[in-house]
Parts: structure tokens; sequence; C-alpha cells
């Protein structure tokens, strides 16, 4: 099995919003072939089972609800009854503790979970009370009502910020194990590298970022450039260099008999993250990758041509 493409695959798939089922059973075989329990526990928890009642969760799965609304028939006395629908139940009513406690939801549902209850619900989410929660409500506020539906109303954000955060903190890490540790050839004899996947692997889960000791992070010389609404894009300089290369190694390949097909398959990934501006370290990634392809006279001549022109580029 190529490790190496496997986790190129999901970077791929990750990058372009490619469904979160297809990539679950990669995650599956990578995650015990990375020989990283802290990696392996994390892929368990946000994408093949879910986290257990007891275990702690991040920060970006306590989510509050919105309101609760109900819907029900309030007795009067007398044989007089009103009928109510889509009310929304004062709980602020049953004191600022109870409040908080029945607002804050932990979401523990894999992120493949998740996706599916926002593609079957297109507004907001709608989550059902515990039997505790609907007795205090009832004893509380709704008193002499008959509750025919009750649920707590949830923005759909949060649960797209959940899948946001999971595939983003799993696609840094991919990026920088397969940049740093393997220097985008990778090699699964990993046991010499556990300390740097660590490293990655702690930094990228609990924090979201990964910068390697004695460096430092800035954006003065990077070739993304802002623009309006928060939309980002490449330098016209940065974009010249890159489809200069692509097209020095489009033009070689035509001479590699096997393994076009795959080399042709990077080059689709270098010009759509071109065109879309978005992730210069998958570029370079696709570049390196075309550099393992094939063996032959052409694919050393690519793989020369790579090696002279991408340390001057600046990613």
């Amino acid at each position: 099995m190529n490790i190496k493409k496997l986790i190129e695959s999901v970077i791929y798939q990750l990058a372009n919003n490619e469904p979160i089922s297809s990539i679950v059973p990669k995650l599956q075989v990578i995650s015990k072939l990375l020989k990283n329990e802290e990696f392996k526990i994390w892929i368990d928890n946000e994408f093949i089972y879910g986290y257990a009642e007891e275990s702690e969760i991040p920060d970006y799965r306590n989510v509050k609800m919105s309101s609760i609304i109900a819907s029900f028939l309030h007795h009067q006395g007398f044989g007089r009854i009103l009928q109510y629908s889509n009310f929304e139940v004062p709980i602020i009513n049953l004191g600022i503790e109870n409040y908080k406690e029945i607002a804050h939801i932990p979401v523990r549902q894999t992120v493949f979970s998740i996706d599916r209850i926002l593609t079957e619900n297109k507004g907001n989410i709608h989550l059902s009370l515990t039997q505790y929660e609907k007795l205090l409500i009832q004893q509380k506020i709704l008193q002499n009502c008959e509750i025919s539906n009750i649920n707590k109303i949830i923005s759909r954000e949060y649960f797209l910020n959940i899948i946001s955060k999971a595939n983003a903190k799993l696609l840094d890490m991919f990026l920088e194990l397969n940049e740093t540790v393997f220097e985008n050839e990778i090699n699964f004899n990993i046991m010499e590298k556990k300390e740097e996947i660590s490293q990655i692997v702690n930094h990228t889960i609990n924090t979201g970022v990964y910068i390697t000791e004695n460096s430092t992070a800035n954006i003065k010389d990077s070739n993304i450039l802002g623009g309006s609404n928060n939309h980002f894009g490449f330098s016209d300089d940065f974009k010249k260099q890159i489809l200069e290369l692509t097209e020095k190694v489009e033009e070689l390949s035509k001479d590699v008999e096997v393994d076009r097909d795959d080399i042709a398959f990077e080059i689709s990934k270098i010009k759509l993250q071109l065109e879309k501006g978005e992730s210069p370290k998958l570029i370079k990634s696709a570049f390196n990758a075309i550099k393992g392809i094939a063996s032959s006279v052409a694919a050393d001549k690519i793989r020369e041509v790579i090696n002279q022109s991408l340390p001057n580029i600046s990613f």
C-alpha cells in the first residue's frame, strides 16, 4: 500500500470539500500505520466512533441553543383550552444555573454524523430535550399544559463550524507531516520519526497551529494576497512561476510512458489550487509527489527541473 498516496489523497479531498464519508476508511488505515496514540484517539473520536459520554471534548464542540420551541395545549379549567404552536419557552424563568445547564450542548457525534444531520435538515437544527429537562419545564413554566412537541433550536452554523474545525486540523496535520517530517516523500519506517510526529500532532490538535521550535511565523513575504470579504489569492509573480514550472513538467511528461496519468492528476491539483488561490502547501506537495511518481529517463528530467525551480519559489 502506498501510504504517501493515501495521505495525499486525503489532503486533496479535504482541500476540495469532497464528502466526508469518502475519507473515513482512509483515516482508519492511516491512524493505525502512523502509530501515534494521540492521533489515533483523535481520529477515533472525531471521525470513527464519536466522543464517549465521560470524555472531554474540544471547545468547538461545545455549542449553545438559541431557544426552546414548544407546541402544547393549555388547559384553563371549565373545559377551556388554548392551543399554542412554535411557542418560545422562556426558560430563563428556571433560574440562571438551570438555564446554563439546559442551553449548553456538548456535541459528541462523529463529523460524518454531523454532516448527515446538516444534509437532512436544511434550516437550523432541532434537538430533543432529556426527560429531566421536559419535566422541569413542565413543572416550572408550562403548568397545566399538554406538551405535544418541544425542541432545542441550534443554529446550523455551530455544526458547520465543528466540521470545518476538524477538517482544518486534519489538513494542517497531514500537510505538516508530509512536508516537515517526511520531506514530501512519506516513509513509514516511522519509529525514528516518533518525536517529530508527536510534536506536530500535539500542536495541531491542541492549538490548531504548528510552528517548530526556534522559528518565527510572518507573512511579510507571503505570496498570498488579501482581498475583499476575507477572500485570498496568489500574487501574479507566484502564479507566473508556478505556471512556468507546470508547463515544463507537462511538456516533459509527454515522454513518460508509465504513470503519465498520475502526473496529470498532480498537475490538475496544482492548477486547481492556483485557480482557487488557497493552498500553496498543496501545490508544493503536488510537485514533490510528481518527483516520486515514475522512474525513467524522462522522469529524471522532470525531477531535475522541479529540483532546480522549486527552491526559488517562496511558498
